[in-house]
């Protein structure tokens, strides 16, 4: 059953894959490379964008949501509570209504945001750090539970600060989930389309859009074409993450051991 599911995706991918190569699809069959050159010229920007905010919004979004969740796991504090309840709180509405929310509270100037922020690359960076935090913020949780207190305190009783035991303790731990927190940020980010669709602009625009434009014309072989790129884009930007992990991780742990 398993496999018969994976065939089924695979599938998927496979009509993706082929249809970018045709003429046009579903009427004329010959293969040809037309629609990756239509759609290079009519998408550069929109894959430079894509690429320039993702990599904005990843480390953000991951370093932010480790700082969180050390707080929430670790730390006690008035408001904690609200802090945990509130940032989850963009995860739990759809996107169209995260979009909406942010055009109503940034595309006038107000007494508490007195800039106008529509049309500009930082409200979606902004936008996309809080709809991916969420996420973050749980793989952060999870990893720092699963490390024993007493951990932390040995090394607090030994001498070492607060910031010093996070450092060289608790960090090293908690990598593979940083990591993985900022691999799924990349990939959300670069693939988003309900909630980014009401802020992008036409001097900031993503992939993602540019796909619904082609297929919104009926062109959905320059379509394929442009998801295809996406799709590696992302297979790539995956690859790269987990090789940095691996090395990273090993580097850390050898880096304890000598410590």
């Amino acid at each position: 059953m398993c496999f018969l599911f994976a065939l089924i995706v695979l599938l998927f991918y496979g009509m993706v894959v082929w249809g970018s190569f045709q003429k046009l699809w579903g009427v004329d069959s010959t293969l040809t490379l037309r629609n990756y050159v239509q759609m290079w010229k009519i998408g550069k920007k929109y894959i430079k964008d894509s690429l320039l905010l993702s990599a904005i919004v990843t480390p953000i979004t991951g370093i932010l949501g480790m700082f969180i969740a050390y707080l929430i796991s670790r730390k006690q504090f008035i408001g904690r509570n609200l802090m945990e309840f509130s940032s989850m709180l963009t995860f739990a509405v759809p996107g169209t209504v995260v979009g909406i929310g942010y055009i109503l509270a940034f595309n006038n100037p107000s007494f508490l945001m007195p800039v106008t922020l529509t049309g500009t690359s930082i409200i979606i960076i902004t936008l996309l750090i809080f709809r991916n935090l969420p996420v973050g913020i749980r793989n952060g949780v999870a990893a720092i539970e699963q490390i024993d207190p007493s951990i932390e305190e040995a090394s607090i009783d030994l001498g070492a600060d607060s910031g010093t035991t996070f450092r060289k303790i608790t960090l090293p731990m908690i990598t593979p989930a940083f990591f993985s927190g900022l691999a799924n940020c990349f990939v959300r980010s670069m693939t988003a389309i309900s909630a980014i669709i009401f802020v992008v602009s036409g001097r900031w625009n993503f992939i993602t859009v540019a796909v619904l434009g082609f297929v919104d014309n009926s062109q959905y072989a320059q379509a394929a074409a442009m998801s295809l790129l996406l799709i590696a884009i992302v297979v790539l930007a995956l690859g790269l993450i987990q090789l940095i992990t691996n090395r990273l991780g090993k580097g850390m742990q050898s880096f304890s051991i000598i410590e």
